[in-house]
């Protein structure tokens, strides 16, 4: 199977879903009502917006100032770079990641987790940086019964991890406290899973949510949040992990999916080396 072909799956496991790859992957859940999103998707945003500003003044120094795109590009992992046994690429599109604010969820709180997990940044960064990591290839050793779908002969055939992150900087750094605070409160109150959209469109499934450990080597971080998703696609519930990180007033997002899990349903590991590479970077530029 070609990376495109990885790209593709990896993208409707994880839920960075457009309209077009929605179609055939939704979940099961009932559709949120039209006006029930217009209103949850203004309470998160004035939720940390007011947050945001209710703190501007508690810190100062190079956390509160705002990498321009040009600085954050500088400390993004970079197109081609070897992390964890797999690859980065910056050859990413629109479609990958939905755009800011277009992803909510029917309960205003999971909103947050929601768009984390759809490959979307929260709030009003100054300046994003968007990178696909994809793991080695391997063998699953997925057995196929004798009228496999789709989702379990691509499995049996492949097992691999994708990452879509984002590096977003924020203009002060309250703002990037307000946007942890946001998915922080949605892994706790969002237990029992959550129904989201994208733009309105074909809504997805998260059945439970687990808050997890952090990955080794990002202790350093000024904020680490770490979660486990049960993830409805085709019917199958599979697991989608999600490391959200802040290093003053940048957030970094790493989202991932494993294409064997998704269809098993068995645990996979997220890839700890693909946060410590990138948190290595933002320390280095101070």
């Amino acid at each position: 199977m070609g990376r495109s072909a990885v790209r593709r799956r990896g993208v409707a496991a994880a839920g960075v879903l457009t309209v077009a790859l929605l179609a055939g992957c939704s979940g099961s859940g009932g559709e949120p009502d039209d006006g029930d999103d217009v209103a949850a998707a203004v309470s998160a945003e004035a939720e940390v917006s007011a947050s945001a500003v209710a703190g501007e003044g508690e810190s100062g120094g190079a956390g509160a100032v705002a990498l321009s795109p040009e600085g954050l590009e500088a400390v993004a992992l970079a197109d081609g770079q070897a992390v964890a046994g797999g690859t980065v690429t910056a050859q990413v599109s629109d479609r990958d990641f939905p755009n800011a604010g277009t992803v909510v969820a029917k309960e205003a709180v999971c909103t947050p987790l929601a768009a984390v997990q759809a490959g979307s940044v929260l709030g009003a960064p100054v300046s994003v940086v968007r990178r696909m990591w994809i793991g080695p290839q391997e063998t699953s050793g997925v057995e196929l019964g004798a009228d496999p779908s789709e989702e379990e002969v691509a499995a049996a055939a492949l097992d691999a991890t994708t990452s879509f992150v984002s590096l977003a900087s924020y203009g002060q750094e309250a703002a990037a406290k307000a946007v942890m605070a946001g998915i922080g409160r949605a892994v706790r109150e969002c237990a029992g899973g959550f129904v989201y959209t994208v733009a309105g469109e074909n809504p997805v499934e998260t059945v439970k949510v687990r808050k997890a450990a952090a990955p080794d080597g990002t202790g350093g971080a000024d904020e680490v949040i770490a979660a486990t998703l049960a993830v409805k696609v085709d019917g199958v519930s599979g697991p989608v992990r999600v490391v959200v990180v802040r290093e003053g007033g940048t957030v970094g997002y790493f989202p991932a999916t494993n294409l064997a899990s998704q269809a098993t349903g068995d645990a996979f590991t997220h890839p700890a080396a693909l946060v410590q590479t990138q948190l290595a970077l933002l320390a280095e530029a101070g």
